[in-house]
């Protein structure tokens, strides 16, 4: 029993990207599984990208097509350049507040 070519270079590229990232990066990508670290490291150039993609993942729960659909709506930059403009805060209770921001940030 051995692994395949391919699956030991996604072994070396997981090592050289995360060896160089922050602890907090690590310790997300830690608790993903290895289909959602192959499409971040795949489908991401930049280590920001990845920590923002892992941090929201791990906390809503993610599954990889999800994430793929939220990279490719490139919500990491979205999220970064467009301001909010909402009053979820004054009218939603605040269970609610997060899921509506999320449906705002995807828009």
């Amino acid at each position: 029993m051995g692994f395949s070519e391919r699956n030991l270079w996604d072994m070396t590229r997981f090592y050289n990207t995360f060896s160089v990232a922050d602890q907090k990066l690590r310790q997300l990508v830690a608790v993903l599984p290895w289909g959602h670290i192959l499409l971040l490291m795949n489908k991401l150039d930049s280590l920001d990208a990845m920590q923002y993609y892992a941090e929201e993942a791990v906390k809503l729960g993610w599954t990889r097509n999800v994430l793929l659909n939220y990279i490719k709506a490139d919500t990491y930059n979205n999220a970064r350049s467009l301001p909010k403009q909402h009053n979820f805060q004054n009218v939603l209770p605040e269970h609610l507040q997060g899921q509506a921001d999320e449906i705002l940030k995807s828009r």
